[in-house]
């Protein structure tokens, strides 16, 4: 695991549980259905994030490959970047 990939999972993460919290708050604020849709997706992609760092802290071998990360990550953009819409 380098370093490239320790930084794609951190950033997932993070970026994802950020997307989750401002989702969470929209729906609370707004009670509309496609808020509620992008939590309950911004929360999946949170479970995986968080997935994947607790496989970096235990140390085991690496389940998914950089690209696959980065992947994740570019859907996580361009769900945000649809919402900014």
């Amino acid at each position: 695991m380098g370093p490239l990939d320790v930084f794609l999972r951190v950033s997932f993460a993070g970026f994802a549980a950020i997307l989750a919290t401002v989702s969470v708050q929209s729906y609370a604020r707004h009670r509309e259905r496609r808020f509620l849709l992008l939590t309950a997706a911004f929360s999946i992609f949170l479970v995986q994030g968080v997935w994947l760092i607790a496989e970096l802290a235990t140390k085991v071998v690496s389940s998914v490959g950089t690209e696959w990360l980065a992947l994740n990550l570019g859907v996580l953009v361009s769900l945000y970047l649809a919402l900014l819409r």
